[in-house]
């Protein structure tokens, strides 16, 4: 086993009951709260090289979603990223993390700017990146096959076979077996019932949707060779909110996180110390 996916017990999982609900989590550092939400199929293992490098700088928690890891599932199947947030909020206050700066990833953007949207007081800055935005204006052909897609897939290969096919496409041809370990890793952890509720929310909501009830000023990052969420259309999207700042990064795909975390962890110390009044110098 690889070396990131080793230095794991270094940042043990934790566990909150929130109202009978089990929720997983990690933590490491001290300082301004960061909150570091993963895709539709990673967890919270995902963000070790955040966890180890960034400890200086924030304090981090990152969750394993409802339905994913040790976390209980939403209560229903049919999910909007509002229903996500709820169970993010309520990770908030028992935390007791004073207006957190919120990174989502991929469909963890689609959470994060549904948080912001409801709660815009309630939080330091908002960073989307390589921001999934959605099918939820696609035709309902579309929808349909998004949703079938990915649960169809683990139930055909497994955790193994879904790793070794799914892998790969997250990160760059540069990636080395460090990087392709640690996403199978999390992949190993899906639940078929999270897995399900999270390409529900992916094919029938749209991050635009809360965008739009957010007017302060966000951060995007992307991978340059990201192929899930290419630049031309994470692009597009941050054209259309005022006040973004951008962070291109050469040699990282989808999982840009994971395949370049140090141009990454840069990436976003520069975008929270020119969010507006957010106190975080790079």
């Amino acid at each position: 086993m690889s070396a990131l996916v080793n230095s794991l017990p270094d940042f043990p999982l934790r566990h909150l009951d929130l109202g009978g609900r089990r929720l997983a989590y990690r933590s490491a550092g001290r300082g301004p709260a960061l909150v570091l939400l993963h895709g539709i199929s990673s967890g919270s293992g995902s963000w070790v090289c955040q966890l180890e490098r960034l400890a200086r700088e924030f304090t981090l928690v990152a969750w394993d979603a409802p339905g994913y890891g040790q976390s209980a599932p939403l209560e229903t199947a049919t999910p909007s990223a509002l229903d996500y947030a709820a169970v993010l909020h309520e990770l908030v206050v028992a935390l007791e993390l004073e207006r957190p700066l919120v990174l989502g990833h991929s469909l963890g953007a689609m959470i994060g700017a549904a948080y912001a949207s409801r709660h815009p007081d309630g939080v330091r800055g908002l960073v989307l990146a390589n921001p999934a935005q959605g099918y939820g204006r696609a035709d309902a052909d579309t929808r349909t096959q998004v949703y079938r897609k990915r649960p169809e897939m683990l139930r055909k290969l497994g955790h193994q076979g879904l790793a070794a096919a799914r892998g790969p496409v997250l990160l760059s041809q540069h990636a080395g077996q460090e990087q392709l370990d640690l996403v199978a890793h999390g992949m190993m952890g899906l639940t078929l019932d999270g897995f399900e509720a999270a390409s529900y929310l992916l094919a029938h909501d749209d991050i635009r949707n809360y965008l739009a009830d957010y007017s302060a000023p966000i951060g995007v990052i992307y991978g340059e060779e990201d192929v899930i969420t290419p630049p031309a259309g994470v692009l597009e999207l941050a054209a259309g909110h005022p006040g973004v700042g951008i962070e291109s990064l050469a040699g990282a795909g989808h999982a840009s996180y994971i395949d370049q975390p140090d141009a990454f962890n840069r990436a976003l110390c520069r975008l929270a110390g020119a969010l507006p009044n957010r106190g975080v110098q790079a």
